[in-house]
């Protein structure tokens, strides 16, 4: 029994290490899954500016970007300054994002990402980012 619980505990740990260091990496790269990628430019209470590689969605005339990952600084700045820029290609357009924490746009968000990767490879990319919660932002162009 002994051995049993060792095996699951280690099996365990070494899910949740590798799933927190993919997440991280996501985190920091952000992966290109297919289709349109972008720079998301965001600024901190300093004034610094921040570029994070994106996956940006369209839905029509709507531009969509979302956080799937814990490790998510552009998110919280952009909460909180969100006057940012995208950048796709050689165009930057600025945006106002906004923040959408509704069930809605999180199903809607949902839809999307499987859209573009497929019901399985979006299980799958969630079951790596140890189901870390859905942020949409919604780009509404300034």
């Amino acid at each position: 029994m002994k051995r049993a619980a060792r095996i699951t505990l280690a099996v365990l740990v070494g899910y949740v290490g590798l799933a927190l260091a993919f997440d991280a990496f996501i985190g920091v790269s952000q992966l290109a899954l297919g289709g349109p990628e972008g720079v998301l430019r965001t600024v901190d209470e300093e004034g610094q500016v921040h570029e994070t590689r994106m996956i940006v969605l369209q839905e029509g005339d709507v531009t969509w970007v979302q956080s799937g990952h814990h490790f998510r600084g552009w998110y919280h700045r952009l909460v909180r300054n969100p006057e940012v820029e995208l950048i796709v290609g050689d165009e930057v357009r600025p945006y106002r994002a906004v923040p959408l924490e509704d069930p809605a746009s999180k199903a809607n968000m949902k839809r999307l990402i499987e859209e573009r990767v497929g019901r399985v490879g979006a299980a799958v990319i969630r079951t790596i980012l140890l189901f870390a919660e859905v942020k949409p932002v919604r780009l509404d162009p300034r």
